[in-house]
């Protein structure tokens, strides 16, 4: 059972001060940040952490998993674990990899999400964490009472039910198959070995227009979820096979939360530094057009043939961890190098395009489809209208036109991402109903909002993975 108020001030020696058998026992769970901060839960012996409704605190976070993580004890003395997640729980800034003791005042981190614990039995727990390993009185104080009953009598009791006997049948077959792998492994195999997975930040990855999809599956950085490891870069190699090909560069990032962290180059010159993504709310469409950036800054070289495109961690150069700086995490996925070769100037389809796009985009509102049509047609100008004299005076009113399709290409973009967050926080919702009717109603809407995203939007394959994986 479990009581829920807002984080008030408190006077922690107090409370600390009313010993043992005193006021409320058990621990608080204050949550820190994000969408729950303030929250506090009190609970008497057992807590459990994650997405879905079954667990004691919920928390509607992208890193936090179904079932995330728990905390239990008894007798003043608490103890955290992982239960499986994919983004891992640290206590204290380190990553749990068995379970391990609390004291009051430590931080849990699930995914990104921090809490902080308090004991409300403090004379039993003493300080905050020095210590990860049961003392002798701590293994005594977490034994549960329970009558002395010899194995023969256990076993006797079990097998006495038509269940109990297929459950021993079950457990013998288990133990037989799991010693013949064993005997199977010592007998047939050479010295043991184990696997090391490298740094992988001077590698360069392989991207292929044709196969983009499949490249989405990849995450690259440095976290706990990211195998194999790019501490410090990440160089991918993608192809420009004739001249005035534009390359737009798509890509989603999370904790990325310094100033000047992570910049991005091609061929060894700084683009621009990645925009900040916080660890609560990574973000799925940020773009660059590789060719404008270039065409701008005559530094920078976007060349027919092999091009590389590199995201460098500044925080995680070998300089800032040779003097004991710690290692920054930070992910970058979903990325997507789309090349498209650039028409001959064609002013009068321009403005066709342009003004399909204007009306598409004021009637947005009236039909999803809208917000797609304009993204499309606004792009087509900029095509169209690239190759062309612009600086020329006479150009002007045109110049003026490719402005405004990358002005409101940009409004879009901001609208859609408003969208995309609506959408997620409905599939969550969703996902609570147990009524199937209100679900396929849900999905319905859901693949209603689709239809604004453009083919080949990220956000769009991310809400397409999250109705998949959730609702269906």
């Amino acid at each position: 059972m479990a009581t829920t108020r807002r984080q008030s001030s408190r006077n922690r020696g107090a409370r600390g001060a009313r010993g043992r058998g005193k006021g409320p026992e058990g621990f608080i769970l204050s949550i820190q940040d994000g969408r729950h901060r303030g929250e506090e839960y009190h609970f008497e012996t057992e807590a459990t952490i994650g997405r879905t409704d079954e667990n004691s605190i919920v928390l509607i976070d992208d890193s936090i998993s179904r079932n995330h993580c728990r905390v239990w004890g008894k007798r003043g003395v608490f103890l955290v674990e992982d239960t499986g997640s994919s983004n891992g729980t640290r206590l204290n800034g380190k990553v749990l990899t068995e379970p391990e003791v609390l004291k009051d005042g430590d931080y849990i981190t699930p995914g990104v999400v921090n809490i902080m614990f308090q004991n409300l039995d403090i004379d039993a727990a003493g300080e905050v964490t020095s210590v990860i390993n049961l003392t002798e009185k701590q293994k005594e104080n977490l034994d549960f009472e329970t009558p002395d009953v010899s194995i023969r009598e256990q076993f006797e009791k079990v097998w006495a039910t038509p269940k109990g006997k297929v459950a021993v049948v079950a457990v013998c077959g288990i133990v037989l198959l799991l010693f013949y792998m064993a005997m199977s492994k010592i007998i047939g195999s050479g010295p043991s070995k184990r696997r090391v997975i490298p740094d992988q930040s001077n590698a360069i990855v392989e991207y292929r227009e044709n196969n983009w999809e499949s490249f989405l599956s990849n995450s690259f950085g440095h976290c706990g979820a990211c195998v194999p490891s790019h501490n410090s870069a990440v160089k991918i190699s993608f192809n420009i096979p004739i001249a005035n090909t534009r390359a737009v560069l798509t890509y989603a990032a999370g904790m990325i939360e310094k100033d000047k962290e992570v910049e991005i180059l091609l061929n060894g010159k700084r683009i621009q530094y990645a925009e900040w993504a916080p660890p609560t709310r990574p973000k799925y469409n940020y773009m660059i057009d590789v060719y404008t950036a270039a065409k701008k800054n005559p530094k920078i070289e976007l060349k027919v043939g092999e091009n590389i495109l590199e995201f460098r961690n500044l925080y995680n150069s070998s300089d800032r961890l040779k003097k004991g700086n710690p290692v920054e995490w930070w992910i970058v996925f979903y990325v997507r190098i789309k090349t498209t070769a650039l028409p001959k100037s064609n002013i009068p389809e321009a403005e066709k395009n342009y003004s399909n796009a204007k009306q598409a985009f004021e009637n947005r509102e009236l039909n999803p489809n809208n917000y797609r049509n304009a993204m499309d047609k606004f792009f087509r100008v900029i095509d169209l209208l690239e190759l062309a004299k612009l600086e020329d005076p006479a150009m002007a009113r045109f110049n003026a036109m490719y402005k405004d399709s990358v002005r409101t290409i940009n409004i879009l973009n901001r609208e859609l991402d408003s969208y995309f967050r609506n959408c997620r926080a409905t599939i969550i919702e969703a996902s609570r109903f147990t009524d199937e009717k209100q679900k396929k109603a849900a999905i319905h809407k859901l693949r209603e909002e689709l239809k604004r995203f453009p083919e080949g939007d990220l956000r769009k394959k991310k809400l397409d993975l999250d109705i998949k994986d959730t609702l269906l």
